[in-house]
């Protein structure tokens, strides 16, 4: 979903757990809509915030968290309490301060709030975040898992981040490499506006192309590494325009899929001339790392081995 500028709150279904089982309501978060999360630490547990655009009831969300955690073979009372309030969106704000603080990622990666900036990173790259009303500050499985596929995977010429929110991946790219040809993507002009500022706030928006738009939009280029940390939805969708936009042999990073997609992911990526490399998982969450060869496919069909794109 995508709040409306005018808009002037949120929804928040408010989740007290007696103890952190937090991970196992992150799809059912993620299938509803959710805009944003945040945590609270409690005497007696964990308080989880989940942020929506639209009104949410009560009685269904109380009836799926205890589904979640039943399912996972924890006792329903382990959901202790299940609240639905509206909220200013100034609150959005306040919940992210207090939760978000400065932590590594990886091997190479320092994320930290733009209020909160360590005063000495060692050997790390410093990426600092204001999530504003975009998605990915780094605490999330799936951007985590991107940021380590750009560390293993990533030789540094050239990253289309679709999806971009924040802009934290391509921030990242951008840091690891200062010569790269990046672009940006994302459709919410709200998340483009926070990506330009966090990529000013990191000194690199001057290295970093940044198109609010589709696919599209984009002008044709061929990369190195198409970074997309999306919806399985979205991701499917977006799938058969991939190999146009990779270099033979280039990287695809398929980030924000769910335990139940891997497979039907591997094989579509397979059928489109995708050799995985690798899966990194995160509770429920999956992140495909494939590598594009269209002259597999040429070869399977006993083709010639000129390389060309076989989606056209």
């Amino acid at each position: 979903m995508r709040r409306s500028a005018a808009m002037s709150e949120f929804w928040v279904v408010r989740i007290r757990l007696a103890e952190d089982l937090s991970e196992l309501l992150s799809p059912l978060f993620s299938r509803a809509g959710m805009r944003g999360l945040a945590f609270v630490e409690t005497d007696i547990g964990l308080e989880v915030l989940a942020y929506f655009d639209a009104p949410q009831e009560v009685a269904w969300w109380t009836q799926e968290a205890r589904r979640a955690v039943r399912v996972a073979g924890f006792s329903e009372d382990r959901v202790t309490e299940v609240g639905v309030e509206r909220v200013p969106v100034e609150d959005w704000a306040s919940r992210w301060k207090e939760g978000f603080k400065p932590f590594p990622v990886g091997r190479r990666f320092l994320i930290a709030p733009s209020w909160d900036r360590p005063r000495e990173t060692g050997d790390r790259l410093l990426i600092v975040i204001d999530p504003g009303m975009a998605f990915g500050t780094g605490t999330h499985e799936t951007t985590q898992h991107c940021l380590l596929a750009l560390e293993e995977y990533w030789t540094g010429r050239s990253l289309l981040d679709v999806g971009t929110g924040t802009g934290i991946l391509a921030i990242a790219a951008a840091r690891l490499s200062p010569h790269a040809r990046i672009v940006a993507l994302d459709i919410d002009p709200e998340a483009c506006a926070v990506a330009r500022e966090n990529m000013e706030r990191n000194g690199v928006d001057e290295r970093i192309a940044v198109f609010c738009g589709t696919l599209d939009d984009v002008p044709e280029g061929r990369f190195e590494m198409v970074l997309a940390n999306l919806t399985a939805d979205v991701l499917a969708n977006l799938l058969p325009q991939f190999p146009q936009r990779l270099e033979p042999g280039g990287v695809l990073v398929l980030s924000g899929l769910l335990e139940g997609d891997e497979e039907p992911f591997r094989e579509l990526l397979v059928a489109r001339a995708f050799h995985p490399l690798d899966v990194k998982r995160g509770g429920e969450w999956r992140t495909i790392i494939a590598r594009y060869e269209p002259a597999s496919i040429l070869c399977a069909s006993g083709g010639d081995r000129r390389e060309r794109d076989p989606t056209r």
